[in-house]
């Protein structure tokens, strides 16, 4: 396990308590992820069924309701986030649970009949190539579906920076244009949507926390702002607007569909 994933592992772990209590934009992108399978619920054809990324069960919630009599198996990388969907789904007869790295396992051919991952791939070193990999581990009508912010989040974040000459300190996130490309490129239906996320903060300091206790602030690289740069950017940003920090995330949704 790599430095970078160790971090994000034991970032989430010390975090699931939280996390559980106010990733409220995961909770609300997982409820539209949720919406999109819709249509597709009933023309899931039989074999396994699987979420990667499951975290504390935002989307696992939707995906044990609608399919109650499929074996569901949930995974996450933590083993503190499956202990949490453990006790969450233990009463579920036909749930299974599992420690799963999407990025490093083997992925079998025409194994599964819905893969589905919620604000996941973002922490994938190569997001392409592993949705990719999993894409081809579907059956033959077999359905993948995942959301992730993608790389034109945070523009308020990265405008006050340039402003400023600071260092923008986000972590790179997915190219969405070039993970359908690749996508299609295989034996794939390729169908997405973006659409962007709102969110309020007192300060930079209340925004960085909440990242930072959701799980989800853990940097791939070393260097921060320091307390000077952070406070030069709260203050620019609080007057830019109107006392607040406000925050876009500009979220991906791509349905896949294998070949019959």
């Amino acid at each position: 396990m790599s430095s970078w994933k160790e971090s994000i592992h034991k970032s989430f772990s010390e975090s699931v308590d939280y996390y559980d209590r106010h990733a409220e934009l995961q909770k609300d992108v997982a409820l539209r992820l949720a919406r999109a399978l819709e249509p597709w619920q009933y023309s899931v054809p039989e074999g396994p069924i699987l979420e990667t990324g499951a975290g504390t069960g935002f989307f696992s919630e939707h995906l044990v309701s609608m399919f109650p009599e499929r074996e569901v198996t949930l995974s996450d990388l933590s083993e503190a986030m499956v202990s949490k969907l453990r006790s969450k789904f233990s009463e579920k007869d036909h749930i299974k649970f599992k420690i799963l790295d999407a990025e490093t396992v083997d992925w079998n051919e025409d194994e599964n009949a819905l893969i589905a991952g919620n604000f996941v791939a973002q922490w994938f070193k190569d997001p392409s190539q592993t949705l990719s990999g999993m894409a081809s581990s579907l059956k033959p009508g077999g359905f993948m579906l995942v959301s992730f912010p993608g790389s034109e989040s945070y523009p308020q974040w990265k405008k006050h920076c340039l402003e400023l000459g600071l260092p923008f300190t986000g972590n790179p996130l997915p190219d969405v244009e070039q993970i359908v490309v690749n996508l299609s490129m295989g034996p794939f239906k390729v169908d997405y949507y973006e659409d962007q996320s709102t969110q309020t903060f007192n300060d930079v300091y209340d925004f960085f926390s909440h990242l930072k206790k959701g799980g989800t602030a853990t940097p791939r690289k070393k260097s921060g702002l320091t307390l000077k740069q952070l406070r030069l950017l709260n203050d620019h940003w609080l007057k830019k607007n109107n006392g607040k920090v406000t925050v876009h995330t500009h979220t991906a949704f791509i349905a896949v569909k294998k070949d019959l």
